[in-house]
């Protein structure tokens, strides 16, 4: 095990055991909503993972040890950490807060890195970077990521504020499959449907596993997304998305 790395006791029974795992990411803990909304959603998520009958691996790192496990009290309390010292973490930063002795916040990229560190196979996001409409140059690191690093992602596409053709091609590039869960186009983020067709559809959670375990046992070196499309009855048009 990495020297870095610190599994909360029942996430380490239950990587030993074999148990069903789902990773989560911090930023939306300490970037992305206001606290207390920060904690009650996080709190939510990994209410969420329970009810599906895995457990929560919430990761971020604390005072430079990355720590996967977080307890309800180190969310609330690196939620309430002042502005600025909690750094934002990708693949290029985690050396940083880790050597630095820093609070951070793992984003898409960077919890997929310790998912797979900690050989968690599953992550759960709201969505995925991509590349910037109008700056064919600006890719998310998430895109690298995926082209590196086997874990899968399941989420709901990307937000429709960026180029969403480009960014289904960096994937292919890099050999990542996307694969529809109950949909045959990619999900844009708030809306259901991007409008852009998937050539893999899937219906079930078992064979999205399927899929999930054959990658493993072919030792693929990538990731892959699993797009779900958020409810009907929530979504956004994607005007407005």
């Amino acid at each position: 095990m990495n020297p870095h790395l610190d599994l909360a006791p029942e996430i380490r029974d239950a990587v030993n055991n074999d148990q069903p795992i789902v990773a989560l990411e911090s930023t939306l803990i300490t970037h992305g909503l206001p606290y207390p909304l920060s904690v009650e959603t996080a709190l939510a998520m990994e209410r969420a993972v329970r009810e599906g009958g895995a457990i929560p691996a919430t990761i971020a790192i604390l005072e430079g040890r990355i720590t996967v496990g977080l307890t309800a009290e180190q969310i609330d309390q690196l939620a309430q950490r002042p502005a600025g010292t909690v750094r934002k973490c990708s693949r290029r930063d985690l050396p940083i807060a880790v050597g630095l002795g820093e609070f951070g916040a793992t984003t898409v990229a960077g919890t997929m890195m310790v998912a797979h560190m900690a050989d968690i196979a599953v992550f759960a996001t709201g969505g995925i970077g991509g590349v910037h409409r109008g700056h064919p140059q600006d890719v998310s690191a998430d895109l690298i990521e995926l082209g590196q690093t086997p874990v899968a992602v399941v989420c709901s596409g990307a937000k429709s504020i960026l180029d969403l053709p480009l960014t289904l091609e960096v994937l292919e590039t890099q050999g990542v499959p996307v694969i529809g869960y109950g949909i045959d186009t990619l999900p844009a983020f708030y809306s259901r449907s991007s409008g852009l067709p998937l050539s893999i559809r899937v219906d079930t959670p078992e064979d999205a596993a399927k899929i999930i375990g054959a990658a493993r046992d072919l030792r693929s070196t990538n990731g892959l997304v699993i797009a779900v499309p958020v409810a009907a009855d929530e979504e956004l048009p994607l005007d407005v998305a």
